[in-house]
This record gives structure tokens, C-alpha cells and sequence, in this order.
């Protein structure tokens, strides 16, 4: 009874590219606080991909209104707003050090004089 829905989702989850973006954007966002180390990220990709699937069987089942193309515009907004967090949250963490960096005189073209 439930076989074809999960092979229905099965094949409309490949295309699916509102969720490959919030995975992405997932282990970015674990990536800069520290929680995921190098060389993981597919691990961690994988797992993110494989919770999201069987939520979208579960969704699926018990909630068959809510389409695959619903829940990837819904993991594509979500993914869209953590990037932008992100961009943001790194541009304010890293102003501080440029600004350093150019006070300081240690950008060839821009900074300080030290010539007599």
C-alpha cells in the first residue's frame, strides 16, 4: 500500500533541488561553527539527505497534500535565508580583521605610508 508512494517519492527526490541546497547550505553553516571537521562534509551530507528523505515519506504518507514540489520550495527558502545568514554572519566576523590588516599597513596598495 505504502510501496508506491515511497517509489513516487523516491524518483521525485532526485530532482529535488530546493533540499539539495538546504543540505548544502546545512553543512556550511555546522562547517564555520565548528561541528563539522574537514573531510566530513560528505558524511554529514549524506545523513542530512537520508533524514530528509524519510521525512518526505512520512510526509508523504500521513500528509499526502503537501506535494515534493511544496517541500522543495520550502527547503529552498530555508536554504536561501541560511546562506544569506551566513554571508552575513561572516562578513561581520571578518571586518574586524581587515580592518586591522589595512590599518595596520599590511596591504601593499592600501594602508599606511611609512616613507619619510
Amino acid at each position: 500500500m505504502y510501496i508506491n508512494t515511497i517509489v513516487a517519492l523516491t524518483v521525485q527526490f532526485g530532482s529535488l533541488l530546493g533540499v539539495a541546497a538546504l543540505v548544502a547550505a546545512l553543512v556550511n553553516v555546522l562547517k564555520v561553527f565548528g561541528v563539522v571537521k574537514d573531510g566530513t562534509s560528505q558524511y554529514w551530507a549524506s545523513g542530512f539527505s537520508l533524514v530528509l528523505f524519510v521525512v518526505m515519506v512520512v510526509l508523504g504518507i500521513f500528509r499526502p497534500d503537501l506535494t515534493a514540489v511544496f517541500v522543495n520550495d520550502i527547503a529552498l527558502k530555508i536554504a536561501t535565508v541560511l546562506t544569506f545568514v551566513l554571508g552575513f554572519v561572516t562578513t561581520i566576523v571578518a571586518a574586524p580583521f581587515w580592518h586591522n590588516q589595512m590599518s595596520a599597513g599590511s596591504v601593499p596598495i592600501i594602508g599606511k605610508s611609512f616613507t619619510s
